[in-house]
């Protein structure tokens, strides 16, 4: 039954998802654009739409600004819409995050953060065979 729920779910995806782990540093904003709310989450993965945020707090604000840093240090920053918020029952929350922006903003967002998590892989990968 699994598989079934699995096919369903990817059927309804617009855009495939690709498995990372990155730090990112968020802010929660209000309509008015006053931040209410700072912290720390990882991305688990990433698609041309959205980002699945794991974090230690549940996210209770709609708008939010997701930042994290490239291979050369610049900061990347991209806004977005909180979708869902979903306990894992370990502790961590699972959110759901809807990209807002141009379609460039979002694909230069999205790969950047999948090129820096392939290339640290990487390096951790070839210094533990060390």
């Amino acid at each position: 039954m699994k598989t079934k729920t699995r096919e369903i779910e990817m059927e309804q995806r617009q855009y495939p998802r690709v498995e990372t782990c990155n730090l990112i540093s968020y802010l929660l904003i209000r309509a008015n654009g006053e931040i209410t709310e700072q912290g720390m989450g990882r991305a688990l993965n990433i698609s041309q739409g959205g980002i699945l945020l794991e974090t230690t707090q549940l996210i209770l604000s709609e708008h939010i600004s997701l930042m994290s840093v490239d291979l050369d240090n610049n900061l990347i920053e991209i806004k977005g819409n909180v979708v869902y918020s979903k306990d894992n029952g370990f502790g961590m929350i699972k959110n759901g995050v809807r990209f807002e922006g141009g379609h460039g903003e979002i694909i230069q967002f999205a790969a950047k953060l999948i090129k820096v998590f392939h290339i640290r892989k990487h390096k951790f990968t070839a210094a533990m065979s060390i």
